[in-house]
């Protein structure tokens, strides 16, 4: 009699537990449970469309980037100490403009000092080539010796060639304080100044960078299998995403080595420069691959459900959702990689929450 009393207590416990986890599961209300509805609408009369195979060209997406053909880094010829800088970045320049003034106190001194050697060459040279005339003069006459003579000469010839030093020297110093005007080479816009008033500018070092923005071209690195096949003068589709545009380019350059690690080839190419394009945007260069049999529909087909993609498709004359797997876009059209197959009839005109839109 107590073993049984235990059983019946057991099987009301264990009643009681699947009614608690019935409830918590919400049989017990009238509430829908989260998700989407399979559609009961039975008859449908909206448009449909019964899915085919089309012939899909791929394309391949090989991203890369605007470069500036011409892009030019100005460094000083001579150390000086920055004293005024002329422009910032985003400032428009022509060629010849003042971008950059060197301190000119160490150059203008060189360059006096200079003038000042060659003042004092010319007056001992005056005066060696009056005592050349007289000693020649007196050695003609049998007054003096040749070696006198000899030693006229040679003083007069030393001047002269210390006047040639000197000259040559002021020609040096000019120069330098030339160099302490920094101009520039190209018309374009400043990237940006590498440099501050006060600090030291040494040969070879940056201070500004400009580029100019009539020749610019976009760069890709395109594996081997496709880059053999380009040509010079190819034309090519490429996007360029930030700018919203996709764009014709002509292959300009292909570099003749591959990149071993990447396998790829550096591919260049030429486009209108009156996109709005600047250095370093990116930008994707569509190549074609071989045609395939394929489905594409279109965008409005298709409904999102979270991070899903969904149709619905006719199955007894009622509307279905069906997942799919979306790819690329092909002629502003879904390329369907899974998920629908030829002879699916689609109820387009179907919407989830209202029925028949």
């Amino acid at each position: 009699m107590q073993g049984k009393s235990k059983l019946i207590g057991a099987l009301i416990a264990l009643l009681v537990i699947i009614m608690a986890v019935l409830y918590m599961a919400g049989s017990f209300s009238d509430q829908q449970t989260a998700g989407l509805k399979e559609s009961q609408q039975s008859n449908y009369q909206g448009e449909r469309v019964t899915i085919s195979l089309q012939s899909i060209t791929g394309i391949e997406q090989v991203p890369g980037s605007v470069i500036a053909k011409q892009n030019t880094q100005i460094s000083s010829n001579v150390m000086a100490q920055v004293e005024q800088l002329k422009v910032r970045a985003g400032d428009k320049v022509t060629k010849g403009d003042l971008l950059i003034t060197l301190k000119q106190d160490d150059f203008k001194a060189a360059l006096a000092q200079s003038d000042a050697n060659i003042n004092a060459v010319k007056a001992s040279l005056t005066q060696a080539q009056k005592q050349l005339v007289r000693v020649s003069d007196l050695n003609a006459k049998g007054l003096v010796p040749v070696s006198e003579l000899d030693d006229a000469k040679a003083k007069f010839d030393n001047l002269t060639a210390n006047l040639a030093a000197a000259q040559q020297q002021q020609a040096q110093a000019k120069v330098a304080l030339n160099y302490t005007q920094i101009i520039a080479p190209i018309s374009g816009v400043v990237v940006e100044r590498l440099t501050e008033p006060g600090d030291t500018a040494t040969p070879g070092k940056p201070l500004i960078t400009v580029y100019n923005p009539l020749q610019l071209q976009l760069e890709f690195n395109v594996r081997e299998q496709q880059a053999v096949k380009l040509k010079l003068g190819d034309s090519l589709n490429v996007v360029l995403p930030s700018l919203s545009i996709t764009t014709p380019a002509v292959v300009s350059e292909i570099v003749p080595v591959a990149d071993s690690s990447a396998r790829s080839l550096l591919i260049r190419l030429d486009t209108n420069t009156q996109l709005g394009l600047i250095p370093g945007l990116y930008a994707q260069l569509q190549l074609p691959t071989k045609s395939a049999q394929g489905i594409l529909i279109e965008p409005s087909w298709v409904h999102e459900f979270g991070q899903l993609n969904m149709v619905y498709v006719l199955e007894n004359e009622t509307p279905v959702k069906r997942f799919v797997r979306l790819g690329t876009m092909v002629n502003n059209k879904h390329h369907v990689i899974a998920g629908l197959k030829e002879g699916d009839v689609l109820a387009i005109d179907y919407s989830p929450l209202h029925g028949i839109k």
